[in-house]
This record gives structure tokens, sequence and C-alpha cells, in this order.
């Protein structure tokens, strides 16, 4: 609602009784006036501005939002309010002027005052002028239910207070809808998707008292339960499937998604669900959930724009994270002390900064790279895929614990190979170069221009193979040793991410001399000598052995030798080719075999054991365990590298200070006054006690009970989804510009309800939905509707458009064509192409939209479609939903030619019309008023009259015969989308009653809840 229209409706208010946004009858002259819902919205929206609690820009030194300083002299001498004495207050003399210059508000601010304003503030001035504390800043407490004529109504405490209002207002409940209308309502609300048919007769059919609780009670099991409730939460967190900003590129985040839908699911209780969002990453001994909700602080846009400044980038993401956390969980408009204190609300610019200290700290750059996992972030493994890797890693160790157990006739052809090889060795040339064991490092990751370009890890400095690299996704990576790879093979076992891996070997030489090796790689390469860089490819290719031959010049005894490996995406890996076979043989094996058997040590042993049976021993048994062994190895590096990763948050070991940033300018903190302490704004209750000065204590201070905000803000955006509206409609505000409860005592009631039962969510929707207020009837009348046009009151059942996802998986559901699959990447259905490209660069890896074509993938909900906030998916836009660019807690709801535009030629809505045109067939079988009533019956849910059927099928007879004329034409339509056409089934009848289907999923009824 705009600021003039709350105004017009608390004017509307002041001239009705306290409870009352109808009839002015109702109320004497001299009623009290109440200041917060009468009194704060006006001087909030005409005054505050210049007069209230903006320090820095207030006007002639009078603050009106505070009663002590607007009944106090101002700078001009004048006391702007003497309560009870009209003549006396200067606002009264200069709201009554008529003087254009004195007049106030000012003639050309556009916020002039009626009559009837006029005299609402002199009423209140003569009343004593009282002030009250915002209702929204006072915690709330339960009253006694109120008292109702009809007591035989109300079946809980929100009919109570719905029914107490509707009586103070002369007006009565409607009756309980009917049964069919109700389960529909019920399951969009709970599930959004349609009941089944089936489902519908069952319900119809069981009479038992419970059968609507059993209704509920089931629906709120069912695993679609947390995927539509996790919509509403992802247009919150600004949740998207790229950055959002300049190349947009893919971002990975889905497992965070995932984890809400989850939460929802298994009930998380919402102090959890907060705490484990602001801070999961702090919480002692943070599991993979944990740290997988802490996403929620990096859902934000981010870029890697070449003029951007990291700081200025850094800063901006701060502050997005601090407004958004304000809004979701405080219903406050944070955003707006950015540059100076909130003009409304006292909320200071020192508030918000304090507030910014605890999230400005994180271990990660600003810009985002262009990377998909921009720093930090972590391995999110499906369940699935831990299990499986657990179960690889397992079958890894038994078989190579089997190649090292005791084996005597292993043991002893290894002795006849030791005494043969010392042999050949000795009788070698003495200038050979003995090469040392292979040891690998990574992977690192960044872009293929980086890795090319930058250093990474051991590059550009001695090689110490016991050295450690912490990499940014917070995961620390170390020297392995690969016994396993033989000189002169292909080794395609590297990460398949776009990643750099280093190997590394000792090359000991008995003099100084040049040998020339054979290297291939997939994909470019770097190759280093004893630091030293003396080769270089930047080619995308697969392994070639002796692609290249690379000469190196080695000194006298050890040569360091390190390979940087550079993978472009897909599979990677090397061969090395040294100059001569026995040249193969690590270092450490030939030192070990000059020693005698009496003489080696256990490490020495060891070496020469597991060269001979991973790379020397003939017989079957060992051969078969070393392939076991490289292939567990093979499927463990493929499955590592299919894990998703996901963007987490992650403190950094020295806090970042905070300074107060004049007028919101990342360059101009304000260092004389010194950095800032992490506090919560001082208007509302301090950090309990013994909370931790971080994000985690500033998590629990959000549910702590004197929190006047938290549960408020919540429950009423769950009574949102269910009546279309809030009790508060300014969902996304609960400050003094913010609308006034329709229910104020309601509100309150819900809140501490559910913060004392738990933060229960399940158990709060289970009232809301099994409250005779929303079980009414949507049924009204001109009476009504003059009284109360937008059902604020509730004396009937909510009624509303759906939203663009309920519309589009509504009609996947009833044509059959809906995947029933949770989890998972998000996919990408069918749209007009070009709409990326419009709005991409050209090194974008979004900038060309390829549509997915396998049923599996383009029928699933639209909550797993892929999100490109430059150019949102335009089924969903068209219908309402955001772009995803910013936090959004209430969408807007629009009619406009678009919505039916995309309706009756998106061509998945084409599909779907044609697959419900053929299930109607099919399951019909017979004449055309049965296929009519058999359509209307699967959308609708009820039977159709015999009029909607006779018009139905006109609608078939005038498109039957143009198909008949033109086969092509109905080939063409039945060729939209990737769903089977029935051989069985004539194409022009297929292609008539299609269009007729095409009208049946655009009735008011189909895209409605009643």
């Amino acid at each position: 609602m705009k600021g003039g229209q709350r105004i017009e409706l608390f004017l509307a208010a002041a001239c009705f009784t306290l409870l009352s946004i109808g009839s002015a009858s109702k109320v004497g002259a001299e009623a009290p006036i109440s200041y917060n819902r009468q009194i704060r919205p006006l001087l909030s929206d005409r005054c505050f501005q210049c007069h209230g609690p903006d320090a820095n820009h207030r006007e002639a030194g009078l603050r009106l939002d505070e009663r002590e300083a607007a009944t106090s002299e101002t700078d001009s001498g004048y006391i702007a309010i003497v309560p009870g004495q009209l003549d006396e207050s200067e606002l009264v003399a200069r709201i009554t002027s008529d003087d254009e210059g004195l007049v106030m508000p000012p003639v050309d601010s556009g916020k002039s005052l009626n009559k009837e304003e006029i005299e609402l503030l002199k009423r209140w001035v003569d009343q004593g002028a009282e002030y009250q504390p915002h209702w929204a800043f006072i915690v709330p407490k339960q009253g006694k239910l109120p008292a109702v004529e009809q007591s035989d109504w109300p079946q809980g405490p929100i009919d109570h207070y719905i029914l107490a209002r509707l009586e103070a207002e002369g007006l009565a409940p409607s009756d309980e809808t009917n049964r069919i209308t109700l389960i529909r309502r019920v399951t969009l609300d709970l599930t959004g998707l349609p009941p089944t048919r089936e489902e519908v007769e069952a319900f119809l059919a069981d009479q038992s008292p419970d059968a609507y609780e059993r209704l509920v009670d089931r629906l709120l099991a069912s695993p679609h339960y947390g995927e539509h409730m996790a919509r509403y939460w992802l247009d919150a967190v600004r949740y998207g499937d790229t950055h959002g900003l300049h190349l947009d590129n893919y971002r990975e985040m889905w497992p965070y998604r995932d984890w809400v839908v989850r939460a929802m699911n298994n009930n998380l209780p919402w102090d959890q669900f907060t705490v484990m969002q602001i801070a999961g990453d702090l919480m002692p001994a943070a599991s993979l959930d944990d740290k997988i909700a802490s996403g929620f602080n990096r859902c934000h846009v981010s870029t890697n724009e070449g003029g951007s400044i990291a700081e200025e980038v850094y800063v901006r993401n701060v502050v997005d994270r601090v407004s958004t956390t304000g809004t979701v969980f405080l219903g406050l408009t944070m955003g707006c002390a950015v540059c100076h204190d909130h003009k409304f609300d006292p909320i200071t610019m020192r508030d918000f900064y304090s507030s910014f200290a605890f999230f400005n700290n994180l271990d990660g750059p600003a810009m985002d790279n262009n990377r998909a996992d921009p720093a930090p972030t972590i391995k999110a493994p499906t369940p699935e895929q831990s299990e499986q890797l657990a179960s690889l890693r397992s079958k890894l160790a038994e078989a190579e614990k089997k190649l090292a157990q005791p084996w005597p006739e292993v043991d002893e052809l290894q002795d006849q190979w030791e005494t043969a090889t010392l042999q050949q060795v000795e009788q070698s040339d003495s200038d050979a170069a003995a090469f040392g064991l292979w040891h690998s490092v990574g992977p690192f990751r960044s872009d293929v221009r980086y890795l090319r370009s930058r250093r990474h890890g051991p590059e550009g400095k001695p090689v110490d193979p016991g050295q450690t690299f912490e990499v940014s996704d917070g995961e620390t990576l170390a020297w392995q040793e690969r016994p396993e790879w033989i000189d002169g093979e292909i080794h395609n076992d590297l990460s398949q991410k776009v990643s750099a891996t280093f190997l590394y070997r000792q090359i000991v030489s008995p003099k100084e001399q040049t040998i020339t090796i054979g290297l291939g790689t997939d994909d470019g390469a770097k190759v280093y000598l004893n630091g030293k860089r003396i080769f270089r490819t930047t080619q995308s290719r697969g392994v070639t052995p002796n692609e290249n031959q690379v000469e190196l010049k080695l000194a006298e005894g050890s040569n360091e030798l390190l390979i940087k490996v550079i993978n472009h995406g897909g599979v990677s890996g090397f061969c090395f080719t040294p100059p001569e076979a026995r040249e193969g043989m690590p270092a450490e094996v030939l030192g070990a075999l000059r020693v005698t058997s009496e003489e080696r040590n256990a490490e020495q042993q060891a070496s020469l054991q597991q060269h001979y049976r991973l790379q020397e021993c003939p017989l079957d048994e060992v051969q078969q365990l070393k392939q076991q062994v490289d292939q567990l190895q093979s499927k463990i590096v493929e499955l590592e590298a299919a894990i998703p990763t996901t963007l987490v948050m992650k403190e950094r070991a020295e806090p970042r200070p905070s300074f107060l940033l004049a007028r919101g300018q990342y360059d101009a903190p304000d260092k004389e006054a010194g950095p800032l302490p992490r506090q919560v704004p001082q208007f509302l209750p301090p950090l309990p006690e013994g909370a931790t000065q971080d994000r985690l204590g500033y998590a629990k201070w959000l549910v702590m009970p004197e929190n006047p905000l938290m549960a408020r803000v919540t429950v009423n955006r769950f009574w949102q989804q269910f009546f279309g509206i809030g009790i508060v409609e300014t969902a996304d505000d609960f400050g003094s510009q913010g609308s006034w409860p329709s229910h104020p005592e309601l509100l309150d009631w819900l809140a501490v309800d559910f913060r004392e039962h738990g933060w229960d969510v399940k158990r709060l929707v289970k009232q809301i939905v099994m409250s005779r207020t929303y079980r009414q009837s949507s049924k009204t009348t001109s009476e009504l509707l003059e009284v109360d046009p937008r059902n604020r009151l509730l004396a009937r059942g909510p009624r509303f458009r759906l939203d663009a996802e309920v519309i589009r998986d509504q009609a996947l559901a009833v044509s059959g064509l809906l995947v029933d699959q949770q989890g998972g990447p998000s996919v990408k259905p069918p749209q007009p192409d070009g709409l990326w490209k419009a709005v991409a660069y050209t090194g974008s890896n979004t900038r060309l939209f390829v549509a997915d074509t396998e049923a599996e993938k383009v029928h699933r909900r639209s909550l797993y479609t892929f999100w490109k906030r430059t150019s949102p998916p335009p089924q969903m836009t068209t219908l309402d939903a955001p772009s995803r660019e910013a936090c959004v807690v209430r969408r807007e709801r629009t009619n406009t030619p678009l919505a039916a535009l995309l309706l009756l030629n998106d061509p998945q809505y084409v599909e779907a019309a044609r697959a419900l045109a053929q299930r109607s067939m099919l399951e019909a079988g017979g004449p055309q008023g049965k296929i009519a009533e058999t359509m209307l019956q699967l959308s609708l849910l009820r039977k159709p009259t015999q009029q909607e059927i006779d018009r139905l099928v006109s609608v078939y007879n005038e498109s039957l015969p143009r198909y008949q004329q033109d086969a092509e034409a109905a080939v063409k339509l039945l060729g939209t989308g990737v769903a089977p056409v029935s051989e069985e089934l004539d194409r022009a009848e297929l292609a008539a009653w299609t269009l007729a289907a095409n009208v049946v999923l655009n009735l008011d009824e189909v895209l409605t809840k009643e």
C-alpha cells in the first residue's frame, strides 16, 4: 500500500471507534484519540521527514516523534505542542494558517493536510497530546480472549479475535465453504499443488468429524509442503542461480535451496532455522547443514566487473546482508539508515553500522571472480553421494589393506625381482638420472585466465612435500604421494573442475646434463625446473603421450621438477615419459634397492614393497587387486568431482574493524571516531547476557523472548501466505511508515503462542487452516464489498489469483506431466529465444539459454527452475515473481493482458493443454460431452454444469474443421513440448481438444484460489 493510502485508512480510523475502519456515526466528538493508530501515521507521513529522528536533516530544531522534544521550546522560541492548550501550540497555529509562507506542511511539499486531518490533530492536542511507544517496539503479550455474542462459532483463539472485530462492525462471518473448494484451497496452500481427483473423492466420502483435520495432517506430512513453503523463503533471501551483476555467471548454490526444503519438511523450529542461517558456521561443532544454512548471508548479488572497486563491492555486500536481515527477521527498513539517520524510525546511522559490524568479517574476497563458487564455499554432498563415497572409500581401504598384507608367494617373487633389478641397475649407464616418486597437490580453483596468469600453491617457491595450503573454500590441501602413477602411462585422475593441480618429483643426476622428456597434459601446463619456468602451453586438449618434448637442464645432484596442470573443465590428466624405461623407477625405490635387505629400515622396505606390488608383480591375483584399486580411485575422483559446492559464511581470524561511513560512502569511514562495537539497534533490547559478540550472539538476540519484532514479523508473513494480506499489510515494514495491524491483539496472541510453543511452524500453520475464519466461503455481496472491499475484516474466506509457480505447477499436475522429483541442480524449461542474450555480455557463461529437453527436467516443479537474475524466467515475472536481486517478502499481485498472453501461448502451457486433452480423451473414451466433462472435472475438481460442458464442446467443434483440413497445423500444434503423443488418438481431434483444454486452463476458477 502506498503511503497516501495508508494515511487515508488511518484517517478514516480517526472518525471511528478504536476498533473501526467503518462508519463515522459510531463515535462521538470527544472519543479519545489513539496516538499509535491515528496520530503517529499522520505525523510520520507529513512531518517526520523534516521533524523526525534524523538529527542531521531536522528543521528548526523541532522534533515531533518524541513528546519531550515536541513539548519543549524550539530554536525559534516557540513550543510546538502545549498539551491541552490549542492557542498556545505553534503546531496548531501552523497547520491552520492561511499564510502560504507559514502553513505546515509547506504547500510545495505535496503533503498538505485536509480539514479532517487538521481537526484530528487539534482534538489530539486538546485531549493532552498523549504519546505512545510504537506498538511494534513493545514486547507482545497475550490478552484475554475477547467476548463474542455468537459463542458457538469460534473453534480457537483466531476465530475469537476475528469474530469480535466483525461483531463490533455489525458484521457476521460467512458460512463454511463447500468441501471441494475447501480441499482445493488447503491443498494449494499447503503444497502448492491441486488435489488429485481421487483425493477429492476420498475426502467427500469421508464424513467423519475429523476428516478435515486428518487431511491437513496428511498435507503437512507431504514432501511437497516443504517445497511450497521454501518458495516464499527464497524470495525473501533473494536466492538465484547466477551472481546477478555484470557477467551474471552461474553460481552453484542449490544445496542451500534444498536445505531450506528439508528444514521446512522436517519442521525445524523457527528459532533454530533462524540461528543456523545467521550463524550456522559459528555453532559449536558445526554440522554440514549448519554450514550450508549460513549461505543465507551469501545470497546477495555479486560482481567481478573490471571497473569495480573491491572495497566498494565489499561494503555493498555487507549493507545488503544487514538490510535483508532487518527486513526478513525484524520487519525494519534498516537500509534507510545507510546514508543518514532513519527519517521515520529511531534507527541511527550508528545503529546501522554497529549492526554492520556483525556481518563485516567474511573470510573471502569481495569480488566473485566470475566463478560458480566464490570463497568461502564447502562441498555439499547429497545423502546419496555421501553414502556412495563412504562405500567406495571403505572398499578402497580394504583393497589397499590386502595389497599390503603379508603374502609369502609375492614376497618370494619380490626377492627374485630385487636381485635381478639390482644387477641391471649396476650394469646400466652410471650417468642415468634417477626419477623420484610422484607427489600431487590440488585442486586450486579459479578462472582459467587466472590459473594461467597468477601463481597458486607451491608455484614460484621451493617445494616442500610437507607443506599444506589453505584454499578459498576453507579446505586444506596437502601433498600426496602417488606411487600408482607409472611413467609412460596416461593418468586421467586429476580434478575434473576448472582448476590447477601440481605434480612434483625429484630427479637425481650424477652430473650436470640435459635430458628430454615427453609430456602430454589435459589441458594446459607450466613446467618448472629448480624454480624456473622452462615450458608453457595454454591449449585446450586431451592427453596425448609425448605431445610436447621438454628439455630438462639438470644440475648435478638433486633437482626439483614441478608441473602445473591447468584443467579448463571436464576430465583432466597427464602422461610423463622419461628418456629410458628404467629411469621411470622412483629414486626412493632405487635407493632402497641398493641397501641390503638386512639394513633397510621400515620406510625403505615399505617403499620397495609398494612399488613392486603396484607396478612389477606379474601374479594375476595382485594385478586384479591393483586394477580394483585403480578403478576405486577413479570412481572416487569422479564422484568427488560431481559433488556440488555451496557458498557459506566463514569468519576471519582477526575481526575486521567497522566504522560509520559518511553518507554511506565506502571510502569515507569516520576513523576519528574509531571502530564501532558490535551492537544491536539501541532502541531495542540489548544482546542477551553472556551472548558472544558475533553473528551467533546476534542470532540468539533475534529469537530471545524480549525481542518485540521477530515473532510478530514471522507469524504475520505466514498469515499473509494464507489470506493474501498480512495482519500488518506492510510485511516488510513494521516501523512508523508501516500499516496499522488489522487485528493487533490477534497478532500479539499468535506471536506469543508461536514463541511459547517452540517456534513450531507446522503447529502455527495448522492453527490457521483449521480455523473457521480460514474455512469460510469466499463468496461476497455488494454490501460487504462496499464495507470491506479488500477483506481486511475477514467476513469471508480468502480469494486471490495464484502465484506464478503455483499456476504453472497446477497446469503440469492436472495434465499429468508433473515430475515428482525433489532436489538437485536447477533445470531449464523452454522460454522464448534471445532473452538471456539480450542482457548478457559475450564472456558470460549464461549468455545463451539452452533449454533442457528431458521430460524429467522440463516438467519439474517451478521451485527448481533456473533463476538468472538479470533475466528471470518470463513465466514467473509476467505473473509478478520478483527478480531475486533484492529481498522481497511481499509480492505484488497484478492483472495485465500479458498474463493471458503468456498462459494462452507459452509452449509449456500449450504442452500442458495438449497433455490434458490427451488424458481426457483416453480416460473418457466416449462422446464429446464425456471428454469435456472429464477435462473440466480434472481442472476444476467439481462436477461441471451441463452448460459448461456444452460451451466447451462448442469450442472443440469450432476448432475441429480447421485441423481436419490442415493436417500440418495439427501436427505443428501437437509437436509443442516433449511429452509423447498417443498413437491411439486422431490428430485433428486431439488438436481441437488441445485448444479447448487451453481455454480451461485459463479459466478464472482455475487461476484463482477460492
